[in-house]
């Protein structure tokens, strides 16, 4: 047996990091999230997508208590969150995606305040200083003073700076430039590889399919799909431009396999997947002067799924 797969036999036999079990929130008439099971092993870095309103940060906030679920239960580390909701947070840390900090506290004295309500010391803080070039004499400045950059850093500490077991961020490279977000991701990396667990909330695709194991896709409430990041089907999925030298009505693909078809000008953009044959075909007679046909990443695919002309893909 590989190391990967003695790895997850032994994580499979311990109590899941997050288990949600057909959570559903509504607000009114609002839509909220309906029926979500998720389950979350220890040490995954997990990665939750969609797009604003899609109920990733309703899902977020029933699973650490904040809200309260209308059905479902959710536990942390094999702890019911509705029988021992300060037991199960004992073990996470949590950056939300809308941070709200006092402004007239210093920096180190947020950090203080919002460690004393943890149980575990803040033994990462200054590691998380030197990684984040958050300087110690800033911390000694107001936060109403600070940049939204050294917020989302300080943020970041405070979530981080405890070593939690379960660490969940919402949106958590927003505000940090290209260097710090790449920082961010590697160190990201690196504890889970140390055995902690990272649920990952984001938009931005590129990151999630750089650091995650797995990934979920939420639409409208409904988990569209969880799948390793390997296993999805990037490998049939293909993106095309093609460019003609006048422009082209958008039924010349009749009969062909192509989805999420943007026309601009005499520029087209489109997916496809499977035999690229009915493609060409389409393409042949027509006055095309440039083309291009390249893999898809993660992004292309979730643009695919939320095509409303694509069939739902199985969970």
């Amino acid at each position: 047996m590989s190391d990967t797969r003695l790895v997850w036999a032994a994580v499979e036999t311990a109590a899941p990091a997050l288990d949600a079990v057909e959570l559903t929130k509504t607000y009114g008439g609002s839509r909220g999230i309906a029926d979500v099971s998720l389950r979350v092993e220890q040490g995954e870095c997990f990665g939750f997508l969609g797009p604003n309103g899609a109920g990733k940060t309703t899902f977020i906030r029933l699973a650490l208590g904040l809200l309260r679920p209308n059905q479902g239960s959710v536990s942390i580390m094999g702890t019911d969150l509705s029988e021992n909701r300060l037991g199960a947070l004992a073990n996470v840390g949590y950056l939300p995606g809308e941070l709200a900090l006092y402004p007239t506290l210093t920096g180190v004295r947020t950090l203080d305040a919002l460690a004393r309500l943890h149980p575990r010391p803040p033994t990462l803080r200054d590691e998380l200083l030197d990684l984040l070039d958050l300087e110690r004499r800033d911390l000694g400045r107001r936060v109403r003073e600070y940049s939204r950059g050294m917020k989302q850093k300080l943020g970041l500490i405070a979530a981080l700076q405890h070593d939690p077991p379960v660490v969940v961020l919402d949106e958590p490279t927003g505000g940090l430039d290209p260097v710090m977000q790449a920082r961010l991701l590697d160190y990201l990396a690196a504890r889970s590889r140390a055995g902690r667990t990272i649920f990952f909330s984001s938009h931005v695709l590129s990151e999630v399919e750089q650091l995650c194991d797995r990934v979920a896709m939420v639409r409208e409430g409904q988990l569209l799909l969880v799948r390793r990041v390997e296993d999805l089907p990037l490998g049939s999925l293909r993106m095309v431009r093609v460019m003609f030298s006048e422009p082209m009505p958008d039924d010349v693909y009749r009969s062909t396999n192509v989805s999420g078809l943007e026309v601009d000008g005499s520029t087209h953009r489109f997916t496809f997947t499977g035999n690229p044959a009915p493609v060409i075909a389409a393409l042949a007679n027509l006055p095309v002067i440039d083309l291009v046909i390249e893999p898809a990443r993660l992004e292309d695919l979730f643009r695919n799924l939320y095509d409303p002309a694509v069939a739902e893909v199985p969970v």
